[in-house]
């Protein structure tokens, strides 16, 4: 405790200055003490009065000096560092406050003290208006209570936050913006103030809806001439298959079961067969570009056709569990039934290649308030903390289909394990799927 006080005593301009006053006097003494009792009476008779008045103040000088320099010079030189470091800090902050990004700060309750030009220029809100007001002025309306208590809570442990945030300006306009929040400490390790610092993301968001636009106008395209093909292949192929099968019966018909016929009528059974096999394949490829089943019956039945031909093709148990009537399925708009469609095959894929599951569980469901359909498998599932790789195109392709009909696509673990993919649609999914590029 001593220690400390007589520290920061002697840290004072008013102690240092004092401590010096005092020892100058201490010094002045022992010289005087040390010239009249030691030196003179030994080298007096032979040295001038000069002399002994010439080293009384060298000698203070040589004492003094290194004392003057640990108290007042050292302290003034670390005080002139410490000066210059905080005055490139404040300028690296000045130019950083008054950067494109809005800034605002705020106190520990949140109370704006002081925003910058790119604030006010982004929301409409000058210094004057801002300051004394709390964030709140700018809410939008468009994130519940649970969304900040979230960013409070992660602010509380992590002392930063960011994200992407829907805002309202002074004139009523709603804009997106990516913010981050940091909270700055103090000496003693409680938040003092709050610093945000954001940005206008409206262009990048223009761009992306331009380009979620894009996408769907092209997965639209691509199911149309899928359509076109199946048709076309249906028509003309199908219908060439089935001529040259009645020619080949006819032909049977008319030839003899005879010794001289044998090899003939062999000949024409392998023809018989590779054309079954021919119509056999071209339904597959049929239904693998566009299942007629989808436009006849609907999305519930095109989705246990494909679930009974997966369990054929693979040996993996597959059903279909639908509360709805199917009546009422049929209402389902042509966008969302097709991708939907396509979003189970691709599980299915998934399913049979990655999962190594034994069992497939598809649920759908549809009412006035959203669509849900969800594929759950009881394979090894996704490790924990997985990514999205950039080459998993299949789950990629997932994921912007949802987004063309403003979705939502969760991939999580089921409680027995394995992987579930489920898939929420408003009720309203593609019906703007014809709108402008």
């Amino acid at each position: 405790m001593v220690k400390h006080l007589l520290k920061d005593f002697l840290s004072s301009p008013r102690g240092a200055m004092g401590f010096i006053a005092l020892l100058m006097l201490a010094a002045e003494f022992l010289i005087m003490v040390m010239i009249e009792i030691v030196l003179k009476p030994v080298f007096g008779p032979h040295i001038s009065v000069v002399f002994w008045e010439f080293l009384d103040p060298l000698l203070l000088i040589v004492i003094v000096t290194p004392f003057i320099y640990v108290l007042n010079v050292r302290p003034l030189e670390r005080q002139k560092i410490i000066l210059q470091q905080q005055f490139s800090e404040l300028s690296i902050t000045a130019v950083t406050f008054e950067s494109r990004e809005g800034v605002m700060v705020t106190d520990a309750d949140n109370n704006i003290l002081r925003v910058n030009h790119s604030f006010s220029e982004i929301t409409g809100y000058t210094n004057r208006e801002a300051i004394g007001k709390t964030p709140g002025i700018l809410h939008s309306g468009r994130h519940n209570k649970e969304f900040y208590r979230n960013m409070w809570q992660i602010l509380a442990r992590d002392r930063f936050w960011c994200g992407e945030v829907w805002n309202r300006k002074k004139n009523g306009d709603i804009y997106p913006e990516w913010l981050a929040i940091t909270a700055v400490l103090g000496a003693e390790g409680q938040v003092t103030n709050y610093v945000g610092i954001f940005s206008d993301i409206s262009d990048r968001k223009a761009g992306e809806e331009q380009l979620r636009k894009l996408t769907a106008h092209i997965q639209t395209a691509r199911e149309e001439e899928k359509t076109r093909i199946a048709r076309e292949i249906h028509d003309d192929l199908g219908g060439t298959l089935t001529a040259l099968k009645m020619d080949v019966y006819r032909l049977a018909g008319k030839l003899s079961a005879n010794e001289q016929t044998a090899p003939l009528l062999e000949r024409v059974e392998s023809m018989t067969q590779l054309i079954d096999n021919a119509v056999g394949v071209t339904r597959r490829v049929i239904s693998d570009l566009h299942p007629t089943i989808l436009d006849d019956l609907g999305l519930v039945a095109a989705l246990e056709w494909q679930c009974d031909q997966f369990r054929k093709r693979t040996g993996i148990a597959c059903e279909v569990i639908c509360a709805d009537d199917k009546d009422d399925e049929k209402k389902l708009e042509k966008a969302p039934a097709i991708n939907l469609f396509r979003i189970f095959q691709e599980a299915l894929t998934n399913v049979a290649q990655h999962s190594g599951a034994t069992r497939v569980r598809v649920e759908f469901h549809q009412d006035d308030e959203e669509i849900n359909l969800s594929i759950s498998d009881n394979g090894r599932g996704l490790p924990e903390g997985h990514v999205i790789a950039q080459t998993s195109y299949g789950l990629r392709g997932m994921r912007e289909r949802v987004a063309q009909l403003d979705g939502q696509i969760r991939f999580d673990s089921p409680p027995g394990g394995g992987l579930r993919v489920a898939v929420t649609l408003p009720p309203a999914a593609g019906n703007n799927e014809e709108r402008k590029i």
